[in-house]
């Protein structure tokens, strides 16, 4: 953490200034540049995948102010507590540059919302847009996540369509309550994996899981949240945990078709996990992640999900500080190439940051593929409303 420390002064002199503006490392220091206020829009999630020329306008006078180490700090998710960054640690990123997202990793009520005041406070005095802000909402991960938060019934143990409107509309309530964004859920895994996915999961076949799923995703949807669904390409059949080294899945993933419904009903999230694939599909044909976890999978994230599934919204990645990932050589910036467009908790933001800026000025197919998934975000954020106007 070095490198929190040697940012730090610097940090807090920048979010110390006055006005409301840009600021940015050059190879020879700062450079600070006024960023106008975008003009007066509303927009909601039914707008993120409409045709809307508004929206596309302002998305567009957004991309214009944004410098390029901007733009890549949008696809940066970092995480605060549990096992993730100290607050202090979290200021210090967001006094550095702008973090697209910061999770929440596990804090009481009271916590939450005061760090989301802080966290909102140092962006407003420096950024137009604000961060997001995430929890893992499965049902029976909401106790454990939200300190204070009533116990929920586990997916696998929901009955029916009614059921599960009624659960994902309390989360929701509670996420409003919060100021929280974006849902890391629902799980459409199936329920045969029992060491890591077990009553996580709706159930254990296609109809079950998407007819509940489905629900949870507009409930949310309906709500002003925005719903994820995981772990794509589908981890229920995979052996073994993700979180603790590397796995290989060996046939077609059954949740394909799942998957495919939530797309077409237009979820805005999709998480893909960091299990490999070598089968063949007889709808989707070879999927072959090269012995390589999905998340690093050029053909599976770029190829799959956003070529043959026509998936258009934002692609997330698992944790990369999980142990399947973290022993490829830079598996951030591979995700960046195959195709993900936030990347959750690298295991060093800044140094992320500063590789992919570095990447892009040479690799202009990369430039305008970092470019086309900033302006997915930009997008996003306006249809919740996460575009500081200043005062």
């Amino acid at each position: 953490m070095k490198r929190f420390e040697q940012l730090g002064a610097i940090c807090l002199a920048l979010v110390l200034l006055l006005f409301r503006g840009t600021a940015s490392f050059a190879r020879d220091g700062f450079v600070i540049t006024a960023t106008p206020a975008p003009a007066k829009r509303a927009f909601t999630l039914d707008d993120f995948y409409a045709q809307n020329p508004l929206l596309d306008r302002a998305t567009e006078e957004i991309m214009l102010t944004l410098s390029n180490r901007e733009r890549i700090s949008q696809m940066v998710v970092t995480s605060v507590g549990e096992r993730g960054r100290t607050p202090r640690q979290v200021e210090l990123l967001l006094g550095y540059t702008n973090m697209g997202g910061v999770l929440f990793l596990g804090s009481p009520k009271q916590r939450i919302l005061q760090l989301t005041g802080i966290f909102t406070d140092i962006a407003k005095r420096r950024y137009s847009l604000l961060p997001f802000y995430i929890i893992d909402g499965e049902p029976s991960l909401i106790a454990q996540r939200i300190g204070g938060a009533e116990p929920l019934p586990p997916a696998g143990s929901i009955q029916d369509e009614a059921e599960c409107e009624e659960v994902a509309g309390e989360i929701s309530h509670l996420f409003n309550e919060l100021g929280i964004h974006i849902n890391y859920a629902p799980v459409c895994d199936f329920s045969v994996n029992r060491e890591v996915i077990g009553t996580r999961s709706f159930g254990g076949d296609e109809e079950r899981v998407w007819s509940l799923a489905g629900v949870f995703i507009e409930t949310m949807h309906k709500n002003g949240i925005v719903a994820t669904v995981k772990h794509f390409p589908g981890h229920g059949s995979v052996r073994g945990d993700t979180h603790k080294g590397a796995i290989m899945l060996e046939q077609s993933p059954p949740e394909l078709e799942v998957f495919r419904r939530s797309i077409d009903a237009g979820v805005v999230s999709v998480m893909v996990g960091h299990f490999g694939v070598h089968a063949v599909s007889e709808e989707w044909g070879v999927i072959d992640t090269g012995g390589r976890p999905s998340t690093i999978s050029r053909d599976l994230v770029s190829g799959l999900l956003k070529g043959r599934m026509a998936f258009r919204g934002i692609v997330v990645t698992d944790a990369m500080n999980m142990e399947s990932v973290i022993g490829w050589e830079n598996p951030s910036l591979e995700a960046v190439r195959a195709g993900c467009d936030m990347i959750l908790m690298p295991e060093d933001e800044i140094e992320f940051t500063e590789a992919l800026l570095e990447e892009i000025q040479s690799d202009i197919r990369l430039y305008d593929q970092v470019s086309e998934s900033v302006r997915k975000i930009v997008r996003l954020k306006l249809c919740l409303g996460l575009v500081w106007e200043g005062t």
